[in-house]
């Protein structure tokens, strides 16, 4: 059986968006990724520092890779990429183990 993935993308909004501004840009980003082959679910969670944590799981790691890629090109998910402060963002993809839940 082969391990699904987790990406996990950690950041912060770009200086002067407000929270409620960048989950107005959220739905967009919902439905696209909702819609790439390979998408199980997400999750986008806020900490009390103000530091986001995106985790979504993908059935493998080539899914997950074509879906970034795909994201970065698609004009109308443009909104969400300038309200996140870009240089300080990171990604990673990791190996499940384990789900409860």
């Amino acid at each position: 059986m082969t391990n699904r993935i987790i990406e996990v993308v950690t950041f912060r909004l770009a200086q002067g968006v407000s929270r409620e501004a960048f989950l107005k840009t959220v739905p967009a980003s919902s439905e696209f990724v909702s819609k790439m082959p390979g998408f199980i679910a997400r999750r986008l969670s806020e900490s009390e520092d103000g530091t986001w944590l995106e985790h979504i799981e993908w059935e493998t790691l080539e899914h997950a890779k074509v879906a970034s890629e795909a994201f970065m090109k698609k004009e109308s998910l443009k909104p969400m990429m300038e309200a996140i402060d870009g240089p300080g963002a990171k990604m990673s993809h990791n190996r499940l183990y384990v789900s409860v839940g």
